[in-house]
């Protein structure tokens, strides 16, 4: 009789002692979006579709020599927006003037690295052919067309136009880059990604 009730006590203690393990393990995460950014709760874009400075744009901006025209997007900015929106930033090590804007887009880069796909375009001598390539192709993006100078930031993102789904994007081109700031660029960053998950 004892040991039965030895064993009946150890295994009550034995479930709630499992109880009180798995709910610790646990969260609730139903105030959380589906890539777990509490930000997005209550989030409002800044940044909306069109042609200006301070747009998403799904043509080529006003200024820009192919201003109005459609885009054919490159392959693999394509590719990667199946997944997550893109963020790029083109520059060169050693280079004195890009790397400012290249170490706030890097350090973005790194902190959104879950939410969107980030490329590190540094074109320094001896880097592989893909960069090099990708760091060449993406002044097609260029906002008021050629020459084209370094950094070049770009943020690629889906958007709603006319109840069709469609690619937004904005770049940034040095010496204008720089008047950006860190919380505008962040900015820029968290409204690709509300766009894309709210999609």
């Amino acid at each position: 009789m004892k040991n039965k009730r030895s064993y009946g006590i150890a295994i009550s203690l034995f479930f709630v002692a499992s109880f009180v393990l798995l709910s610790g393990c646990t969260s609730d995460n139903s105030n959380n979006n589906s890539n777990g950014q509490s930000w997005m709760n209550n989030y409002t874009p800044v940044h909306s579709v069109g042609t200006g400075s301070n747009d998403f744009w799904i043509t080529y901006p006003t200024g820009n020599p192919s201003s109005g025209q459609e885009v054919d997007h490159l392959s693999w900015i394509v590719d990667s927006l199946k997944t997550k929106p893109v963020l790029f930033v083109v520059h060169r090590t050693g280079c004195y003037g890009c790397a400012a804007q290249a170490e706030r887009v890097i350090e973005l880069g790194e902190k959104y690295n879950k939410e969107a796909n980030f490329y590190d375009l540094d074109a320094f001598d001896g880097a592989s052919n893909d960069i090099l390539q990708k760091a060449n192709e993406v002044y097609m993006y260029d906002p008021d067309g050629p020459p084209g100078y370094i950094a070049l930031t770009g943020i690629y993102t889906y958007v709603k136009e006319n109840g069709a789904i469609k690619i937004g994007w904005h770049t940034w081109e040095a010496p204008n880059d720089m008047t950006i700031s860190d919380s505008d660029l962040d900015t820029w960053i968290k409204d690709a990604i509300y766009y894309y998950v709210n999609k």
